[in-house]
């Protein structure tokens, strides 16, 4: 797991979330890719995990499809 590596994922994420319909929606999906290192995925989730406010609902055995749900209105 490199530094590096855990950014670039990181900032493919917060595109996502700050996507125009995800910011309707209060909601996205986030998916494994295949050059993503298991440890920067999973270190991504346990971040996510401590975030006030945001739901995350895995949609597959392996927790590489996970939904995120955020509740902007809790969060002020």
């Amino acid at each position: 797991m490199s530094e590096k590596t855990y950014a670039v994922l990181v900032e493919r994420v917060k595109r996502k979330i700050n996507s125009p319909a995800a910011q309707s929606e209060n909601c996205t999906e986030i998916q494994r890719q295949p050059d993503d290192a298991a440890d920067d995925w999973a270190r991504l989730l346990a971040d996510l995990g401590t975030v006030e406010n945001v739901t995350m609902t895995h949609l597959d055995d392996t927790a590489e499809h996970v939904r995120i749900r955020w509740n902007p209105a809790e969060a002020m």
